[in-house]
């Protein structure tokens, strides 16, 4: 590529930038980024380009998707098994196991903060994913180590005679599996999505899609894989956890060694050198005390309060903190859907437990139908999707969320008038062996409603909420935006949590004195007011995401709501200040073997 096209390049993507931007001039700092990003990826993008619109596989997702499959496959691999060897290789009871796993939830969906910072700020996605694998694959390791009885000492002796391990044996793995998994999870995602041009979209739109597919089949085999593992296998006289343990971390590490050696495939868009969540907390204090400084005047003429931190942070580090600040209030409600959602792995579990068990599964085995569900639905719906918008019916991104927020509580409703009738069929006298019921007991089929209604909320609003919060905030912020994605998840386990104890000796909620509750393996049983109590502020959530969509959020961009449909707001907008509106025409001119853009507004 010749200088003069390299430098007409920077200036067309400057000029777009620019536009986005309502052409406030970029800084001497986001300049230089912008050179180096084009410098890094010359070649790459030129073969990019050549794919057109429609490229929807580069060749960097082969070593992006199969990373993604693998830590996934450890993941839920591992965190299934986690409630039941609290109870039975730990020893605590099942309200304490909930909890547990409630925080271990909470600190992997935090952490992202921490690899977002790093990402965006210093090492670059690739080195922070590459790094903090090494922490992610030490943790599960340790927890197989651990996991062999006698190593660490023990506790005490369960009601078979088993010796107790300490808590400390799966504590201290599992931190490490949080900051590993936690740190990566926002940069992988956010590192897909810089594999694509701009105008791409289409291909985002697919990658993302994939990607969560890709989630889901990892989660699939090894989580039909690993309960089946411990119920069906002994090693050192007890169910055997070290080995379905140990097999989850040589995955993920052929898999994070795959992730390694795809670096000269990949577009790389080079940190800013500074640390991000600083300076936008920076731009957020300067700007809020000049605003309550600043007569109302001077503040009815900006479109936003960030705007008074333009001269000392420049423009375009208060746009990327302006978009970052409108995604986080739109999604916080969300952390009230994966309040719900997750408890799936704890409180559907022991509900299983309750009932006779379907041909013989294991809990954590029949949970997999999320998974298979999920991998069937993603793909169904986009030409669903598609067809809305054919027949001139407009579902924005948001759209589509909140309906999936909506049926993830029409679940957790279902599940809990189950739990109604699980607790009367549950007959003590009908227990085999292990402590599970044998045939008078209500089916666990009867499951199947609540996981199939779940799995199509998440279907709507997971993979879509990935592809809100990267395509409605500015380059430089992505990572963190889909790190604040992940923290919802995490704040709403905090919930969990803490509802958990609170109401953990409460007779309304849970019943441990009973001969039923007494009989069952899981030391006690959850009943049907705790769920209608989880599924009341999870309502109430979905409505205040609703309305904060509707009438509050605005888009980046017509492209990242995900429809070409106008809303009403923009037909209002379009009707009440038509002088404002300006038609952007782009016309590609053959200039040699180089293309030049032209825009004229």
């Amino acid at each position: 590529m010749s200088k003069e096209a390299d430098e007409l390049g920077l200036a067309a993507t400057t000029e777009k930038v620019e536009l986005d931007h309502g052409a406030e001039p970029l800084s001497e700092r986001d300049l230089q980024l912008l050179k180096l990003e084009q410098e890094l990826n010359q070649k790459l993008d030129t073969e990019l380009e050549k794919g057109g619109d429609n490229l929807l596989w580069p060749r960097a997702l082969w070593f992006i998707i199969p990373n993604e499959f693998g830590e996934r496959f450890n993941y839920y691999g591992v965190r299934p098994l986690f409630a039941k060897y609290l109870t039975t290789m730990v020893g605590v009871t099942s309200a304490q196991g909930a909890i547990y796993v409630s925080y271990f939830n909470a600190m992997a969906y935090v952490f992202p903060l921490g690899g977002a910072a790093l990402s965006d700020s210093f090492l670059g996605k690739y080195w922070t994913i590459v790094s903090l694998s090494v922490v992610y694959a030490l943790g599960v390791i340790l927890l197989a180590i651990f996991s062999i009885p006698g190593l660490l000492g023990y506790t005490g002796l369960n009601e078979k005679g088993l010796e107790l391990l300490p808590l400390v044996s799966w504590f201290v793995p599992v931190v490490l599996i949080a900051i590993g998994t936690g740190g990566i999870k926002p940069c992988v995602s956010a590192h897909g999505g810089d594999q694509y041009l701009t105008h791409q979209r289409k291909g985002m739109d697919f990658f993302f899609s994939i990607f969560y597919i890709s989630i889901n089949i990892g989660a699939l085999i090894s989580g039909s894989i690993t309960p089946l593992w411990v119920q069906n296998t002994t090693c050192f006289g007890r169910p055997c956890y070290f080995q379905p343990y140990i097999m989850c971390a040589c995955v993920f590490t052929v898999a994070a060694l795959i992730f390694a050696f795809g670096k000269p495939f990949y577009r790389i868009v080079p940190p800013r050198g500074q640390f991000l969540p600083w300076l936008a907390v920076k731009t957020a204090l300067i700007a809020g005390y000049k605003y309550i400084k600043a007569p109302s005047a001077e503040r009815k003429a900006k479109k936003h309060y960030l705007e008074f931190a333009t001269e000392e942070m420049g423009a375009d580090l208060v746009e990327e903190t302006k978009l970052l600040g409108n995604v986080i209030y739109a999604i916080l409600p969300i952390m009230f859907f994966w309040m719900v959602y997750d408890q799936g792995s704890n409180e559907w579990y022991y509900q299983y437990d309750l009932m006779t068990p379907a041909s013989g599964l294991p809990a954590e085995t029949f949970s997999n139908i999320n998974s298979l569900l999920i991998i069937i639905l993603v793909p169904s719906l986009v030409p669903l999707y598609r067809w809305l918008e054919s027949k001139q019916i407009r579902l924005s991104i948001l759209g589509r969320m909140t309906i999936g927020f909506s049926l993830m509580c029409i679940s957790f409703l279902v599940s809990a008038i189950l739990q109604i009738q699980v607790i009367e069929g549950f007959d003590p006298t009908d227990l085999d062996d292990k402590g599970y019921c044998k045939s008078k007991c209500v089916s666990a089929w009867w499951q199947l409603p609540q996981w199939f209604l779940l799995s199509l909320g998440e279907a709507m609003l997971s993979p879509e909420g990935l592809k809100f919060t990267y395509m409605n905030v500015g380059k430089q912020m992505r990572a963190q935006s889909l790190s604040f994605w992940l923290l919802m998840s995490s704040l709403g386990n905090i919930i969990t949590a803490q509802v958990g104890v609170g109401i953990e000796k409460n007779s309304m909620f849970n019943d441990y004195d009973s001969l039923k509750a007494k009989s069952n393996v899981d030391n006690g049983i959850s009943l049907p007011a705790k769920y209608f109590l989880f599924t009341g502020l999870a309502i109430i959530a979905n409505i205040w995401f609703w309305a904060w969509g509707l009438f509050v959020f605005e888009f980046k961009d017509q492209n990242s709501t995900m429809t070409g449909l106008e809303g009403w707001r923009d037909r209002r907008r379009r009707t009440e200040h038509p002088e404002v509106e300006a038609t952007i025409e782009v016309a590609e001119v053959s200039s040699g073997d180089e293309k030049k853009v032209e825009t004229t507004i």
